[in-house]
């Protein structure tokens, strides 16, 4: 095929070439050049394009329909080479126009079918910079028509024929230039040689008309190869690599406007110009629709600016807060960096309102959002210069400061959380809240937007966890966080080397003494730091969302030693604290299903320990993860009650089976009396419930006895017995008369009383 497309090149360049001036030996028409040449590149072109249809599935119809017309336009050639031009006299219209005319309605069908593979939807200025485009080419074309129809003479057909021409023309041209419109005037290569091509056919057959008309032309001049490298164009064009789907047309560069603009401006010099001279009707009108049409893209452009503008700062504001979001906040304080002069600061505050999301849980999100928007107010007010106020997201403000101290930061951020002290009124309802703030300050600790934000929320979470309002960065923190990031990478290290274990606490009843279970307590064997305790790596691994795999681990060391306890003739329940995202983890259900059965283990041996905080964060979701794993038949028991927030009617419809009382009630027990009064009448209501009362941090004869009289159930504590590893634990389990020491001494407590005892995967005081 490439040699096929090199043969037609050469073979139009060469009959090009003959119609130079002074190349010929003699003027006027020659069979051979002007007659068979011609028709062969002609005919060249189209066989060409129809291999390529062929041989390329893509877009074949299209190129098979302008095959066909290239095709028919060479039988009208060769019929005028062959036949019509020795008729005397010459018949006007011929065959030959039967064949010419026949070329343009099947081009525009291919052409449109191409099109719709290299067009998509538009935007409306698309469409109305494609119809400027016609609008003005129309324009100037009328005055080549207006030439022809004042020199054609003859009967209706010789002039219904004489006008198809240059009307075909037209339509040809105008497709063309509004498919060119359509692609944001950024056509490709395909369709560029397309528009060469249409362009050669438009002028050869002007040119030749008005020639004929005004008996001026002449045989064998540079116009008679123009038809030839027309169609040499369009299957030069079909020789193209296919081009891709169409994608959405992105608009922008100088060529977007310059095509309309030149067809307004040429409709204008067209009016300006038919003011002083006569110009036919038609193309005063077409140029008054090309101004007329300019005017609404010019309006249509303004009103998309002002979208645009519009669209920008809404993705620049808060939707909530009508503040300025994260990313106006980053462009500013960018700005800010970059405009320091030489001694300058500035500081980067995050403001996080502490306790806020009880605001939302106890009044509503409505509530909370109005709470957010009179907070923003708030701090607006503060706001001055080219200081800039941002809500970042949720209850997270933060606020750049221009030309500030770590003193003066210090200070404004004492008076914004001195105001935000003052009560807030909404909706008839009084509100007070407060807030933790953390400042960088650049370039003292950082000089790039992200760096200082990083370190403002660092000194934000220190504030919120020493209680103390306000906190400056300092760069000793750093030390602090790459010894976080530190122990989260050992972390990951220790739960797959399997360095975690277990220590265990035994329970008993209260009244008989008698061992119902035990709480396992999560250590960690470092291998330089030697046995961690769980409050100084837990809370990391909830953080860095570790904790699946973390209580994976647990609850399969806890399991493995009930089920060894089980092969030593002892049943031993268990319990296992999960977090947060344990709970809101909807394949633990399925997860702990799978570990009791490959184990051997009943359901009922296992109790799952979860905080009423925990409870709380995602209601709906924790219910459901609750209740299937009782459905399962392994126990709930809510811990640390009486720390959290679980109202009376939330605690009658949570699926749990036992209440577990927090230690800070027990350790004052025996000189407190209000103290005692708070546990006496929470094991009322245990009992009144149906559920029994765990108490733990048992540490003194005196408190047991106290307990034992209110009537509570279990008890844990050192008074008890310490944590042990679970050899130790074992050889208590068996020596000692108030202990049992066979598998029919140690039971599972029925329903009503409970089991006690859990994996304490994430706390572990004792």
């Amino acid at each position: 095929m490439s040699l096929l497309r090199w043969l037609l090149i050469l073979a139009v360049t060469g009959y090009a070439a003959t119609t130079i001036p002074g190349v010929r030996s003699h003027t006027g028409y020659n069979v051979l050049i002007d007659g068979w040449l011609h028709n062969a590149t002609l005919v060249g072109a189209s066989l060409l394009i129809f291999l390529r249809a062929y041989l390329v599935r893509e877009d074949r119809a299209a190129w098979v329909l302008v095959a066909s017309g290239i095709g028919f336009f060479a039988m009208g050639t060769i019929s005028l080479v062959s036949w019509v031009q020795y008729i005397v006299p010459a018949p006007y219209p011929s065959v030959a126009d039967v064949g010419w005319l026949a070329f343009y309605p099947l081009l525009y069908v291919g052409l449109v079918v191409a099109a719709r593979r290299a067009v998509t939807m538009s935007s409306r200025n698309v469409w109305l910079d494609s119809v400027i485009g016609v609008l003005g080419v129309s324009a100037f074309a009328a005055l080549g028509l207006q030439v022809v129809l004042d020199h054609t003479s003859g009967g209706l057909a010789a002039l219904i024929t004489t006008i198809a021409y240059p009307i075909g023309d037209l339509i040809l041209l105008l497709l063309v230039v509004g498919t060119y419109g359509l692609m944001g005037w950024r056509p490709g290569r395909v369709w560029t040689y397309l528009g060469i091509g249409v362009m050669f056919f438009a002028v050869a057959d002007t040119v030749y008309l008005i020639l004929i008309a005004t008996n001026t032309y002449t045989a064998g001049t540079p116009l008679d190869p123009m038809w030839s490298v027309a169609c040499s164009m369009i299957a030069l064009a079909a020789m193209r690599k296919p081009p891709e789907r169409a994608k959405p047309l992105r608009r922008q560069g100088w060529v977007v406007l310059f095509v309309p603009s030149l067809c307004t401006f040429t409709s204008l010099c067209l009016l300006v110009y038919a003011s002083t001279r006569p110009v036919p009707v038609l193309c005063v009108v077409l140029a008054t629709a090309t101004m007329v049409v300019a005017a609404i893209r010019s309006a249509s452009t303004f009103r998309e600016v002002q979208g645009m503008a519009a669209v920008r700062q809404e993705a620049r504001t808060d939707e909530l807060t009508g503040l300025g979001n994260r990313r106006q906040f980053h462009d500013a304080v960018r700005a800010q960096i970059d405009s320091l002069a030489l001694g300058e600061r500035c500081a980067v505050m995050i403001l996080d309102l502490d306790r806020f999301k009880e605001v939302n849980d106890a009044l509503g999100h409505p509530m909370g959002d109005q709470l957010l928007v009179e907070v923003g107010q708030r701090l607006a007010g503060h706001v001055r210069g080219r200081d800039v106020l941002a809500r970042l997201g949720g209850d997270e403000f933060a606020l750049m400061l221009e030309l500030s101290t770590a003193v003066g930061a210090y200070e404004a951020a004492e008076r914004l959380r001195a105001d935000l002290l003052q009560s807030f009124t909404i909706d008839g309802m009084t509100i007070h809240i407060d807030a933790s703030v953390g400042i960088a300050i650049c370039p003292d600790v950082a000089t790039t937007v992200d760096g200082l934000l990083q370190r403002a929320d660092i000194a934000m979470y220190q504030a919120k966890a020493e209680r103390c309002g306000t906190v400056v960065y300092q760069t000793e923190a750093d030390g602090d966080l790459t010894a976080r990031l530190r122990l989260v990478q050992e972390l990951r290290t220790a739960i797959a080397d399997g360095q975690l274990l277990l220590h265990y606490q035994p329970k008993v009843d209260l009244r008989s003494q008698r061992l119902i279970g035990v709480e396992a307590l999560v250590r960690w064997q470092h291998p330089t730091l030697g046995l961690l305790f769980p409050d100084s790596f837990v809370a990391e691994a909830e953080r860095s969302g570790l904790m699946r795999p973390f209580t994976t681990v647990v609850l399969g060391l806890a399991l493995d030693q009930v089920r060894d306890w089980q092969t030593a003739g002892m049943l031993v329940p268990m319990a296992v604290n999960i977090s947060t995202s344990n709970l809101l983890d909807v394949e633990l259900p399925s997860q702990i299903e799978a570990m009791l059965d490959v184990r051997g283990l009943p359901a009922e041996v296992l109790t799952v320990e979860v905080t009423e905080s925990t409870l709380m964060v995602d209601a709906p979701r924790a219910l459901s993860v609750l209740g299937r794993l009782r459905a399962l038949g392994v126990r709930v028991s809510v811990d640390d009650y009486g720390t959290g927030y679980s109202s009376l009617a939330r605690l009658r419809e949570l699926p749990v089976d036992e209440l577990k009382l927090d230690r800070s009630f027990i350790t004052e027990l025996g000189s407190d009396d209000r103290a005692a009064a708070i546990v006496d009448s929470t094991v009322k209501l245990a009992q009144s419930l149906g559920l029994p009362m765990v108490a733990e941090g048992i540490e003194t004869a005196a408190a047991m006895k106290r307990l034992t009289d209110f009537g509570c159930d279990i008890g844990q504590g050192y008074f008890i017995a310490r944590p042990a590893p679970a050899n130790e634990l074992t050889d208590w389990l068996l020596p000692g008369p108030a202990a049992p020491r066979r598998a029919d001494r140690i039971a599972i407590r029925s329903a009503s009383r409970g089991s006690a005892g859990s994996v304490d995967g994430g706390r572990g005081g004792s």
